[in-house]
């Protein structure tokens, strides 16, 4: 630890993770291992402000992924309707369902506190980055067919993707990595991969968020905590991660994730070796 447990959550702190949130969360580097680790470094207690900002600063990326694709979005909600004029949004709202269905493994008593207290030990988040630049390097160098990029990936391959992102509630985890990862080894392309990937993300971090709203408002989670540095690493969050996101989406076809690997390895071996 570089600082002692229960440092408060103060605006520029709340700021810095918010960028690191924006940064990392579309980065496959994982961002709630990098959250977790600067909050364990910094002192913050995960079990009170650090497990609640964390999902705080996940919904102002989400804002960011909403933004980036709302004509994706809108063209989803008009498919519902008139299949003729968005032929692949049906095929594409069915995939997003079945990949969102491992989730569900989430809701099963004691997953949760499971996941709270591994964003405490800074060793089991070093191991996961570790397997996230497994994950990276081993499709690295999969092919990248130029396919349909609005085309849906068929439900068999959805699914498998799915589990991909229900590993990344691991701290350390890459989600964009390890279901991009998936995406590819299964013969997407990077774009279409990445693209299936954020979409998939939007569901996921929508109940997360719900879930921790409703805990805060019904009294299940701390209540004392200062709102307004929530606020700022919220829009801090959604700002920096409108620019990553973009940036990402323009490079990914170009370098592929391998650069992300030596990163990788060097902060998950600082970890298990500073723990």
């Amino acid at each position: 630890m570089l600082a002692s447990p229960g440092a408060e959550l103060s605006y520029g702190l709340a700021a810095f993770l918010g960028a690191l949130q924006g940064v990392a969360e579309f980065l496959p580097i994982s961002s709630s291992g990098h959250l977790s680790l600067a909050e364990a470094w910094l002192g913050v207690d995960a079990e009170t402000a650090g497990h609640s900002f964390n999902i705080v600063v996940h919904a102002g990326t989400l804002l960011a992924v909403l933004l980036v694709y709302r004509r994706d979005l809108l063209d989803l909600a008009r498919g519902l309707f008139d299949a003729e004029a968005v032929p692949w949004a049906r095929r594409m709202w069915l995939a997003l369902i079945v990949g969102s269905l491992p989730l569900g493994i989430v809701l099963l008593p004691g997953v949760e506190e499971l996941v709270v207290r591994m964003e405490g030990e800074v060793r089991w988040i070093g191991g996961a980055l570790l397997l996230t630049a497994a994950l990276l390097g081993f499709t690295h160098r999969r092919e990248t067919p130029k396919d349909e990029l609005r085309a849906a990936p068929k439900l068999g391959h959805a699914l498998v993707i799915g589990f991909a992102q229900l590993l990344a509630v691991t701290p350390g985890v890459s989600r964009s990595g390890s279901t991009i990862a998936a995406g590819l080894a299964l013969g997407l392309g990077r774009a279409r991969a990445a693209r299936f990937s954020f979409l998939l993300s939007i569901p996921a971090i929508t109940a997360a968020t719900g879930k921790e709203a409703l805990e805060l408002l019904g009294g299940d989670a701390p209540l004392d905590i200062a709102a307004g540095p929530f606020v700022l690493g919220f829009v801090v969050s959604f700002v920096v991660g409108l620019g990553a996101l973009k940036l990402l989406l323009r490079l990914i076809e170009k370098l592929g994730m391998l650069p992300f690997v030596p990163y990788l390895v060097l902060l998950g071996a600082t970890a298990l070796i500073v723990g």
